[in-house]
């Protein structure tokens, strides 16, 4: 074998391994317990619901105000021991803030006089779980790098079957974070944006959210440019066709011309690293680095610039399609690609201008986001993402769409 070849080929084999390991850490969720953030407040007659008290799971949770009761619900066992514990993010100003924590249910021993009025209790038992006096210990949580002080913990034996409940409150009404854990065995999964939600968790209540680092988001920027730039079409299409995929179709240097070239053993590889080299930077840089905000915006549109202006091809491109279906899992997971693809799906399957149909998975995407009520950094993503899209089909947009035979006999009918 030739030696530029081989060493290619070892390159190659580098930056796909290299892909793999960013999509790995992307999927990586946190071991120790399933996380997940209070989103909306949770009072008493809107608890948040435990699936199974057996299985870890941490809510990161706040006190807001003086009168804020948080509930927890979950259905129990006769004989079930349950785990029950509250930890207060080392956060400024947290040093004493110290959440009392109730069970409640059936067949407990304890009365319901010490309950804040807000929690109604009919003919359930109370369990009254303090916090201790004195210094707490700390630990580190080695996943988020981030240390707690430790308050009350508890192992209950629940009583009878039937519904549970936790109630957590402060006595002196004092506001601030802390974090609810129920159960004990290790489960996959918890808020896939973890990550990216803990910076903004992570500061005193009331107080701004911090905004990105902006060294940070260049050199994300800087990765998801070049991630992006790594034409894996033309490379594939050498690789496995002896071919140069700008020699075929319309000249794209994208995923459907490495099909045309060397069919789908160049075509397939080619349509997922494209969307590898868009997914994982942001998915990275947002679940990963916890950028979020307008910080995000040159992140995510780093990779379709960096295809559609390849400094490995002359600043000359492919047409950001297979890129763009990465960069929006890397910001909505599932969400977005599946609204382009079905929309792609549709408009392939009744139009026969190949531009056109390319524009209209970001038109109705862009439609679902206005409608969503979407923030102001993803609406800025799709309006810079569209636009490049139109800037790479505004030649083939010059022929009108045309319909499908099928759809026109149907259309004559």
């Amino acid at each position: 074998m030739h030696k530029d070849t081989r060493m290619f080929r070892i390159r190659f084999r580098i930056l796909i391994g290299l892909l793999l390991i960013g999509l790995a850490l992307i999927a990586t969720p946190v071991w120790a317990h399933q996380p997940f953030f209070e989103e909306t407040d949770i009072p008493p007659d809107r608890p948040w619901r435990i699936d199974d008290p057996s299985v870890s799971t941490a809510i990161y949770a706040t006190l807001e105000s003086a009168t804020d009761v948080d509930v927890f619900a979950f259905d129990g066992r006769a004989g079930q021991e349950v785990y029950l514990s509250i930890v207060i993010p080392q956060i400024p100003g947290q040093e004493n803030f110290a959440p009392t924590m109730a069970l409640i249910g059936p067949g407990l021993p304890g009365e319901a006089t010490a309950l804040p009025a807000a929690v109604p209790v009919t003919d359930e038992g109370v369990e009254m779980i303090p916090p201790p006096e004195g210094t707490p210990s700390t630990f580190f949580e080695p996943f988020t790098r981030t240390s707690y002080w430790e308050r009350q913990e508890r192992t209950v034996v629940l009583p009878a079957d039937g519904p549970y409940r936790v109630a957590v409150w402060h006595q002196r009404g004092e506001v601030g974070r802390y974090v609810f854990t129920v159960g004990r065995a290790e489960r996959l999964g918890g808020d896939p944006a973890f990550m990216a939600k803990l910076r903004q968790y992570w500061t005193p209540v009331g107080s701004p959210p911090p905004g990105p680092p902006l060294g940070a988001v260049l050199l994300w920027t800087v990765l998801g440019f070049f991630s992006g730039s790594l034409p894996f079409s033309v490379w594939l299409g050498r690789l496995v066709a002896r071919a140069d995929v700008r020699r075929y179709g319309d000249g794209n240097p994208g995923a459907a011309n490495a099909w045309r070239a060397g069919g789908w053993r160049a075509g397939l590889p080619a349509l997922l690293l494209d969307y590898l080299k868009g997914a994982t930077p942001v998915a990275l840089a947002r679940f990963g680095a916890g950028i979020d905000g307008w910080g995000l915006v040159p992140v995510a549109l780093a990779p379709v610039l960096g295809h559609a202006f390849s400094p490995f091809l002359r600043f000359r491109g492919g047409k950001a399609i297979a890129v763009t279906f990465g960069i929006w899992s890397g910001l909505t997971l599932w969400v977005g690609p599946t609204i382009l693809g079905l929309t792609l799906a549709l408009a392939v399957a009744v139009n026969r201008t190949d531009a056109w149909s390319a524009l209209s998975g970001p038109v109705v995407l862009g439609a679902y986001l206005l409608l969503s009520g979407a923030s102001g950094p993803l609406l800025a993503v799709w309006a810079g993402n569209l636009a490049l899209v139109l800037w790479k089909h505004h030649r083939d947009l010059r022929t009108p769409p045309q319909a499908r035979p099928w759809l026109r006999r149907l259309l004559s009918r």
